[in-house]
């Protein structure tokens, strides 16, 4: 009967210890498998956090750009007034033919997408006057509009003096109308925030006179 006992005992050891074997077995199985996978893996991971480094980063250079570049507007309500009225206007201004190759290289730099339907005018901020030069993005305006989707509009306005050329642009998008400096006078912005607002809402309100066809 005591034979039987501890047979039956060492049975169940044997048993125990093949359980514990196999799970062992089975664990390092298991990493061995993670650990291939991680190496095989690697490069994809390292690829997806750099992609997603590099979005960042361009996400978070794209917001410096735009944040630099934009204008705050205190009389906002009137801005985006003005901005829709220029906007109508300038869309069906009838194309003015640059008188030279000078006129056109600049309208090139200055005014793209205009269709050379560009409205000039004079303006005097002081004692010197200031030639301002206005027109839509036409060439987006239409693409957009053609395409079924929110037209695009922006207004491109350039102020000419003797010593320098200072661009902004009137842009409407979600957020409605925004002002923005043009990307080469961003860095050194050559008037005060405040000052540009201005001087942008007075040429609109002159180009609602200058460029009417009446």
């Amino acid at each position: 009967m005591t034979d039987d006992l501890d047979k039956k005992a060492r049975i169940e050891r044997h048993k125990t210890i093949r359980a514990f074997l196999w799970l062992v077995a089975l664990i390092i199985v298991a990493g061995l498998l993670i650990g291939i996978y991680r190496f095989v893996t690697a490069p994809v991971r390292a690829a997806q956090e750099t992609t997603a480094s590099v979005t960042a980063s361009v996400d978070e250079v794209a917001t410096k750009v735009l944040t630099v570049r934009h204008v705050e507007v205190k009389s906002g309500r009137r801005f985006a007034q003005l901005a829709d009225r220029a906007h109508a206007l300038l869309v069906d201004y009838p194309v003015t033919e640059p008188d030279n190759i000078a006129q056109r290289a600049f309208r090139v730099g200055n005014l793209r997408g205009s269709r050379d339907q560009v409205c000039m005018f004079e303006m005097s901020f002081g004692d010197t006057p200031v030639n301002v030069f206005t027109a839509a993005d036409n060439d987006d305006y239409a693409v957009n509009k053609a395409m079924g989707g929110d037209a695009k509009r922006q207004i491109r306005l350039v102020f000419v003096t003797d010593e320098k050329t200072i661009g902004l642009n009137a842009e409407y998008d979600e957020n409605g109308w925004q002002l923005l400096w043009r990307r080469r006078n961003a860095a050194r912005k050559p008037l005060t925030d405040d000052t540009a607002s201005a001087r942008v809402q007075d040429a609109l309100s002159m180009a609602l006179q200058e460029c009417s066809p009446s």
